[in-house]
């Protein structure tokens, strides 16, 4: 019997569910073919323990025992199960279904999995859109800031290098502390053990504007993505990577793999937000005097906590020699500390300009600072509908932390440089002062303090981002089951997934007719109503095919991309063909796209 020839509402044995199973989750999971190979084999062989009891056996890959125990034994637990079941459950649940078996891949096959994220998608997506998102709260924007500024920490009280949280008005908000974190290091082998404390031996060094990105990336992702069952997510270093836009090593005109520098770049980082201890003051804030700096008894904090928390790393491995190469994952999720602005009903959620991750943390410093800052007051000014509001010169340059080499004509050159670039890159609409500069006044004695400095200066954002602000950004639904994967979880603790036949189960699926239903119900509830006229159905979507359609209409790139819904960036790789992946729904849209303007066309 061929797989179409199974009908929908079948009732199928142990041998057809095994092949339905795999048919018709294979597409989530086209871009492995390594697990899709051993997949088909476990699928359409029948072992002879399996023919005698009707279940699975211990040589089947422990992915696909555990893609099928997710339906017998969760999703459809003690039901006969059809073809149409499995097809709906792999439609509500393919999330949870992916989620469910990274953890299998990487020990079935380590070596290929070891370089994979778990967040392609979410990366993709927001690669697409050309933003993240993040908290736009204040106190949010300062503790990410703390994580810049290296020069800043000295020794404390403790013996701890710490620091103030100071905000723009010289407010005290908190403190910091730097802890080198060695928490769950005793639960690692020694060869992670010795990776993961050099990472953490670095971690002064390591504060700067990328460790901020590390920041963003990881908040962002713990919104965005499910959790386990104590609230990790895992973040790989080519989530970060990707978002870079750094380029992989080649040879011979062949795409490698990203260097391991690079990789050890992120993960000390990662490793540095972990040491960061954070305490906020608890009801007023006060200001105070620098020469009362030590004085502890101004300060009224809450205990202190760490930002971050490292669970479990993933390291690769040398095929040759077995040794650890380095850290290419970690499970990491943010503390209490942190969570209040990522989550519930208070939370401030605005939009990130991927250009912040794009821009070189050592020449272009000032340009990821000014746009963090500008993406956070403009998502408060989008609420207060202020966005007109000029910003005061000495704010800027306080954001922008110039270094105090520079003289006053120096430090205009690079404000008004900066600016420039922001513009020019998209990442603000525009910007003027709001008055004309008196060229006469520049160079003078205190012109810098007392003239340039109090000029007003407006930025403004672009429409798409002021609209997209005024949206509630993130559903709490990240369509992802959690009762199923701890309902998984458990299974795998009792042995079930590993092996069933010490318990002596049998399933056993009786293959006959499942309740007459009329053929014409079936039609009518599984197949799409036909349109009487499509003579559009031949149009394929191809790069030329949407080059010359712009071509044809006159448009620009940026234009077409928003009347088809997706970002001018995505538009413009396609059509020079460098989309490495494959976005079924960015290509639906164009391909509608196209057929709409090929019909306007006729």
């Amino acid at each position: 019997m061929k797989y179409e020839d199974i009908p929908d509402r079948l009732i199928l044995n142990y041998k057809l569910l095994k092949i339905v199973i795999f048919e018709e989750t294979r597409f989530l999971f086209e871009d492995r073919p390594h697990v899709l190979e051993n997949w088909q084999h476990d699928a359409y062989q029948m072992t002879e323990n399996e023919t005698k009891q009707q279940s699975p056996c211990e040589k089947m890959c422990p992915s696909f025992r555990a893609l099928f125990y997710l339906f017998t034994q969760t999703l459809y637990f003690g039901e006969h199960i059809t073809k149409q079941m499995i097809r709906d459950a792999v439609e509500r649940y393919k999330d949870t279904i992916k989620l469910l078996l990274a953890g299998h891949f990487i020990q079935e096959f380590p070596n290929i999995e070891i370089k994979r994220s778990v967040n392609e998608e979410k990366i993709e997506e927001a690669l697409d859109r050309d933003y993240i998102y993040s908290s736009m709260d204040m106190d949010f924007h300062l503790m990410r800031d703390i994580v810049t500024k290296k020069k800043e920490y000295k020794e404390g009280d403790t013996g701890f290098l710490a620091t103030e949280i100071v905000d723009n008005k010289g407010q005290v908000r908190g403190m910091a502390e730097l802890r080198p974190n060695d928490t769950g290091v005793s639960q690692l082998t020694a060869d992670q053990q010795e990776i993961w404390l050099e990472l953490i031996e670095s971690t002064l060094n390591s504060l700067d504007e990328m460790t901020a990105d590390l920041f963003d990336l990881i908040t962002y992702l713990w919104m965005v993505t499910p959790k386990d069952s104590d609230g990790y997510i895992e973040f790989h270093s080519n989530d970060a990577l990707r978002l870079r836009n750094l380029r992989k090593r080649t040879a011979n005109g062949r795409e490698l793999d990203y260097r391991e520098e690079d990789r050890f770049n992120i993960m000390k980082r990662v490793a540095a937000l972990s040491s960061i201890w954070v305490s906020l003051g608890e009801q007023k804030i006060k200001v105070i005097n620098a020469d009362e700096m030590q004085d502890n008894e101004l300060y009224k904090f809450k205990d202190f906590q760490r930002m971050f928390e490292i669970g479990k790393i993933r390291v690769a491995y040398d095929k040759k020699t077995g040794e650890a190469k380095g850290i290419y994952a970690v499970q990491v999720k943010p503390t209490s500390i942190l969570t209040p602005y990522l989550e519930g009903p208070n939370r401030s959620i605005g939009l990130l300009d991927l250009k912040i991750f794009q821009y070189s943390h050592y020449t272009q410093r000032e340009q990821k600072r000014l746009a963090r800052y500008l993406n956070l007051q403009w998502k408060i000014r989008t609420m207060r509908r202020s966005l007109n509001q000029p910003f005061k010169v000495s704010t800027i340059l306080k954001v922008l932390d110039i270094s105090s080499r520079y003289n006053g004509v120096q430090i205009r050159d690079k404000f008004e440089h900066v600016l420039d670039e922001l513009q020019k890159d998209d990442v603000i609409k525009t910007w003027h002062y709001t008055e004309e500069i008196d060229e006469e006044m520049v160079g003078r004695k205190g012109w810098f303090k007392n003239y340039w400095s109090k000029i007003n200066v407006i930025i403004l954002p672009h429409d798409t981002l002021v609209k997209e602000n005024q949206k509630n950004l993130i559903s709490s639904d990240h369509s992802v089951d959690e009762k199923i994967i701890a309902r998984m979880q458990q299974l795998t603790q009792e042995n079930l997934i590993v092996s069933n036949q010490d318990q002596g189960q049998t399933w056993e699926f009786v293959e006959e007719a499942a309740p007459a239903v009329d053929s014409s119900d079936i039609l009518q509830a599984d197949e799409p109503e036909q349109q009487t006229f499509d003579f559009n159905s031949e149009i394929k979507l191809t790069p030329d095919a949407m080059k010359l359609m712009i071509e044809s209409l006159g448009k620009s790139i940026r234009q077409s991309a928003s009347e088809i819904g997706i970002a001018h960036t995505t538009l413009s790789r396609y059509i020079r063909g460098e989309n490495k992946r494959q976005n079924k729904n960015n290509d639906e849209k164009m391909l509608n796209w196209l057929k709409e303007k090929t019909k306007r066309e006729h």
